[in-house]
């Protein structure tokens, strides 16, 4: 039995994590909740070992593993300081392989996981070539072939398809029955939850707050709130800083792919022409490492075979002389990789300020205006409290809003939301949504719109583009759903 009894582990000066009372056997599969900002992550990172207990009673001596939104970004860092290193072979050069996390690992059970998961193809490739998805899927194969005396799985499905969470929900199901391994599973949306759990539990202000059977709990107001908030909130978003309205394009075309040629272990696109209008909502979907990413950096120009391309945005052709900053001020960006990158510890007021001037950091001095509106997006996000806090103290769904925040403060003419609702309780979710739907109503931006999540897409989707499955590549589809706004 593994037993926490009034476990409080110190995060700082004046914050506690505290798990109350948890009692877990070989085979229990216990679910969590919790809002944005309550500490889900700070109580997985103490129920994993990770925090130092300072009084109560908790396991110790125990093997843990967990998944997390944390754990992948550390695992990008720790790649990156190793390919910085002036001394490196040819064969370093390439950094951290996928099949080199798998060292420790139980054989029998490392090999299921890759199957179950559709990660053979991976192995030899370096982890900086994956996409969010990708490094997911990897983190819990580490996982779950290490067979820990506790798993403890931080939002596991955020990032995978659809296929793969069907995938993971399986193999939840499959440990809890077969293996005597304790689950603690943290999730932000009904159907993540496992039909054969022992417990439900809710978390508040860094705290277990509430732990019983799935029926009880779920009928509270507070599980209800966490799940099924899907009204869409009345929105009005702030405007653009005088000195950042961008004159209209004059070019209807923002843009343009031609005869787009990529290939990396296998042809990404053949022979591709894709085209965004002014006044065009594009949703993008299709499975983990289909190529939506890679279609998404050729337009903001962070792929390298961007120049072996004809690639033009914004009436400029990438290559023909253009600088970085001038196409990077038509576009505002999230994404995961923008969420790993941004390893600064500026304050909240600076990060989304940095919107304005594309960079990672702050380091203008801002006008009265640009304060004044910036505060007004803290306020609609709810971090209106937490102006000088710093970026890194935030929760990771906290720190999801306030980079979608950034994107959209300067009202670019072209919105780049690669799975933006990542990590997002239902209610921000819900806000999230709303200022889409705002934008795409009232605005003249166009938006591109990447998740795995159908239920997510804004009303106001005009295209899509779909990457469906053919033998071993994808073929591209482009349909029109609605007509554009003028």
């Amino acid at each position: 039995m593994i037993t926490f009894h009034n476990a409080q582990y110190p995060l700082s000066k004046y914050l506690t994590v505290t798990i109350p009372d948890l009692q877990l056997h070989d085979f229990s599969l216990v679910v969590l909740l919790g809002q944005n900002g309550s500490g889900k992550s700070a109580v997985a990172r103490a129920l994993s070992g990770e925090l130092e207990l300072s009084a109560g009673e908790a396991p110790q001596n125990i093997s843990t593993e967990l998944v997390s939104f944390e754990k992948q970004q550390a695992l990008f860092e720790a790649d990156y300081e190793f390919r910085n290193s002036d001394i490196l072979t040819a064969e370093e050069e390439q950094g951290i392989l996928v099949k080199q996390l798998f060292s420790e690992a139980d054989l029998k059970t490392l090999n299921e996981a890759i199957i179950a998961f559709g990660i053979a193809h991976l192995l030899e490739r370096p982890i900086r070539t994956l996409s969010g998805g990708e490094g997911r899927k990897v983190l819990l194969v580490k996982a779950l072939s290490a067979m820990p005396d506790l798993l403890v799985l931080d939002t596991p499905f955020d990032a995978l398809d659809v296929e793969s969470r069907k995938s993971l929900l399986e193999v939840i199901e499959y440990i809890h029955r077969n293996y005597k391994v304790p689950i603690v599973l943290i999730v932000n949306r009904p159907d993540e939850i496992p039909e054969e759990i022992e417990a439900l539990g809710l978390i508040s202000h860094l705290t277990i707050t509430q732990l019983g059977p799935r029926k009880e709990i779920e009928a509270t107001p507070e599980a209800q709130a966490l799940l099924f908030c899907t009204a869409l909130p009345n929105v009005e978003l702030p405007p653009t800083p005088q000195q950042f309205a961008l004159l209209a394009l004059k070019d209807k075309t923002i843009v343009d792919l031609k005869d787009i040629n990529i290939t990396y272990d296998r042809p990404i696109f053949t022979h591709l022409n894709f085209k965004v209008e002014q006044g065009e909502h594009w949703q993008i979907v299709g499975p983990n490492g289909a190529g939506k990413s890679t279609l998404l950096s050729l337009i903001t120009g962070d792929n390298p075979l961007v120049y072996a391309n004809d690639v033009t945005v914004f009436g400029m052709k990438r290559g023909s002389g253009e600088s970085i900053w001038e196409v990077k001020r038509y576009y505002g960006v999230v994404s995961g990789q923008l969420h790993l990158d941004y390893r600064v510890s500026a304050p909240v007021i600076n990060v989304i300020l940095s919107g304005l001037y594309d960079s990672i950091g702050l380091y203008q001095q801002p006008k009265g205006d640009e304060l004044r509106i910036a505060r007004q997006w803290l306020h609609l996000i709810g971090l209106d409290q937490k102006e000088q806090t710093s970026f890194k103290a935030l929760s990771f769904g906290q720190q999801r809003l306030l980079l979608i925040a950034r994107a959209m403060i300067k009202n670019p003419p072209l919105l780049i939301l690669d799975e933006p609702l990542q990590g997002l309780d239902a209610t921000a979710r819900a806000l999230v949504k709303a200022f889409l739907s705002y934008i795409m109503k009232n605005g003249h931006t166009s938006v591109l719109f990447v998740s795995h999540h159908a239920e997510d897409a804004p009303d106001g989707i005009t295209n899509r583009l779909t990457f469906v499955p053919k033998g071993t590549n994808f073929e591209i589809v482009q349909e029109r759903l609605a007509a554009p706004q003028a």
